[in-house]
């Protein structure tokens, strides 16, 4: 059964928070289009990390990391690296990058080994950062440490407890708007016209919205989807820059195929170049 990642009345205040704005969205569709592209950018994380592909869990995991987080491809990359080196040093995978959290103890042949504060200190300066838009303090890193330690909090719980405090409530316009603005240059590469500030304002306001609400509703937006759709004609384009950094010419006949991958199969810039890197033509230029 597929989860859904975002729930109707999360659509519906999206929906009605953008209309104003020209930017009317169609959350299903806009969500099961960007989906692919997110699991794809999961599947290569993991090759390229852990040599092997994620199962239906994971998939499932990361996505809502990339959703409801706002991890990044570098993130998903670093906490796989984490993982990978906590099964070098502790010699199991059921710790706390395999799970996404503490480890499951419910679950037969999980250990109890809880994540290091180094850890639980990085969870806790994200929340933050995300939410308040600002580190912790060290007194509120004090508590959210021994929250997570003592009581078993989750991420999600000290996020959710962050997005009721009065600081959040009390948020001043101009910080809101530093926020806003930093993600609509961020997501759509442009500052934010009045009606979105607007909107996104009364949303952090009215219902708590963070910042990485913010980027998931312009991920969402008709712009965000026009900018990033890949075209032929711009597939060739990244081909062509791929070829001219790493090979220093122009693509023959035989980069039709990066070209498909670019344009169908979502592979980057840096996708290509690496592939070429591993060419014949590369390894034998001269210094």
């Amino acid at each position: 059964m597929t989860r859904t990642l975002f729930p109707l009345s999360w659509m519906l205040g999206a929906t009605l928070a953008l209309s104003t704005v020209g930017v009317v969205l169609t959350p299903i569709a806009a969500q099961a289009q960007s989906a692919s592209s997110v699991d794809r950018m999961i599947e290569r994380a993991f090759d390229d990390v852990l040599g092997r592909r994620p199962d239906s869990r994971e998939i499932r995991l990361y996505r809502t990391r990339v959703y409801e987080d706002d991890w990044t491809d570098r993130d998903i990359r670093n906490e796989l690296r984490r993982q990978r080196d906590d099964r070098d040093r502790y010699g199991n995978s059921n710790g706390y990058g395999g799970n996404g959290g503490y480890g499951n103890r419910d679950r037969p042949g999980n250990d109890d080994r809880r994540p290091s504060s180094a850890d639980i200190d990085r969870i806790i300066t994200r929340a933050y950062q995300d939410i308040l838009d600002r580190d912790p303090d060290p007194q509120g890193l004090r508590e959210y440490r021994r929250r997570m330690l003592d009581d078993g909090w989750s991420e999600r719980q000290v996020r959710d407890a962050l997005r009721r405090s009065s600081e959040k409530a009390e948020l001043s316009d101009a910080q809101i708007d530093q926020m806003i603005t930093r993600a609509y240059r961020d997501v759509l590469g442009r500052a934010p016209d009045a009606g979105g500030l607007s909107d996104f304002r009364r949303q952090v306001k009215t219902k708590g919205w963070t910042e990485a609400d913010v980027r998931t509703a312009l991920r969402d937006s008709p712009e965000y989807r026009e900018k990033n759709t890949m075209t032929e004609a711009k597939a060739r384009e990244v081909v062509a820059r791929a070829y001219q950094s790493v090979l220093g010419r122009d693509p023959d006949p035989g980069a039709d195929v990066y070209v498909q991958r670019v344009w169908r199969e979502k592979w980057t810039e840096r996708d290509v170049a690496n592939e070429l890197r591993k060419s014949d033509e590369f390894r034998n230029r001269r210094p």
